[in-house]
């Protein structure tokens, strides 16, 4: 489910390629988190530390990390992180965007998880599937728009939410 030695290869790849739009992230973060399968050339591998201040807060503290800004006209990160102590799950993966609009970020998150077309929505949104074990969301905040996949404990698979 989470971002895979290949995928990570593949967006460490040097060869010049075009801009990715906004409309791209959605589909990356598909491959990437959910699929392990990313296919993008041109990211470059940053340090957590080198996240803006607003989206490394938001992130809290990884005990390992792996990001990536991603080639965008716009601020753009792809993101595999490792928490030791976190209480909804010790894997996190996502992609966050200045300029992706929630509701696109919704749409592409619910029609992925759910198996249909769905037109998003423009509020932040949250799935949780404790049989599959996963928590998933897209949200807007510090000024970025974020489609994350978290990995859920075994003890709060079955606490109701």
């Amino acid at each position: 489910m989470l971002l895979s030695l290949a995928a990570a290869a593949l967006l460490n790849s040097t060869a010049t390629v075009p801009l990715m739009s906004e409309d791209d992230l959605p589909a990356l973060f598909v491959a990437a988190c959910l699929d392990g399968s990313a296919t993008t050339n041109g990211a470059t591998p940053i340090d957590f530390n080198a996240l803006p201040s607003a989206l490394r807060t938001r992130l809290g503290h990884p005990s390992a990390s792996k990001v990536w800004k991603l080639r965008a006209s716009q601020n753009a990160y792809l993101y595999s992180l490792t928490y030791t102590e976190r209480g909804w799950g010790p894997n996190s993966c996502g992609v966050a965007s200045e300029t992706l609009p929630i509701q696109r970020a919704s749409a592409a998150m619910e029609t992925r998880l759910r198996g249909v077309p769905s037109n998003g929505s423009y509020t932040p949104t949250e799935w949780l599937d404790p049989k599959l074990g996963y928590r998933a969301l897209t949200t807007r905040v510090g000024g970025f728009t974020i489609l994350q996949i978290n990995t859920v404990n075994a003890d709060q698979a079955s606490t109701p939410r």
